[in-house]
């Protein structure tokens, strides 16, 4: 840029200075772009450059490309805006874990007890079951093993281990909600 430009500028000459916006503008607003996913801060990184410049205009040095300085103001608001971005996002995500942390304990501290009468049911009727039922139960959910690697295991076929886990399934339900129906009248 022309010191006799920057002069003008520098006595308060407005006008010349929102030529010069004009002109460096949609250079900055690609630069800025390329590097940041928002178009909100984009801009804002943009107009924090003019204002920069503007402020800073005695220091430019004329040797120096105009476009080439205002890149550098415009990078060093980049650079703040990213970080900026990323300190939001981890108190974001922090906040987030430990939302989901307590509404956690919240929802466990009242199903907990629900929870264990249910199991402690559970626990009862399985003993009840036939032993073979039991056995197919056990493999299947607590052992996670395939209905395929259940019949394999115990000579039998995959259809017969799908009808004992769906009437052992039956059984059980019927079971624990006596238990717990017993439990809550007493």
């Amino acid at each position: 840029m022309q010191q006799e430009k920057i002069n003008h500028i520098l006595s308060g000459d407005l006008d010349a200075y929102e030529a010069v916006i004009r002109q460096y503008q949609g250079m900055l607003l690609g630069y800025a772009a390329h590097r940041l996913p928002d178009i909100d801060a984009v801009q804002d990184v943009v107009q924090l450059t003019f204002i920069r410049a503007y402020e800073q205009l005695n220091e430019y040095q004329q040797e120096r490309d105009f476009g080439v300085w205002l890149c550098v103001i415009c990078k060093h608001f980049i650079l703040t805006e990213l970080e900026r971005q990323r300190r939001e996002s981890q108190n974001l995500e922090k906040f987030s874990h430990a939302l989901r942390l307590r509404v956690g304990e919240e929802m466990a501290s009242t199903e907990d007890e629900d929870l264990r009468d249910s199991l402690s049911a559970l626990r009862e009727c399985l003993k009840n079951l036939q032993t073979q039922a039991a056995s197919v139960v056990r493999l299947r959910y607590e052992e996670r093993q395939s209905c395929q690697s259940i019949a394999a295991s115990l000579d039998r076929t995959v259809t017969w281990v799908t009808s004992t886990l769906s009437r052992s399934r039956k059984v059980l339900r019927t079971c624990i909600e006596r238990r717990l129906s017993e439990e809550a009248t007493t």
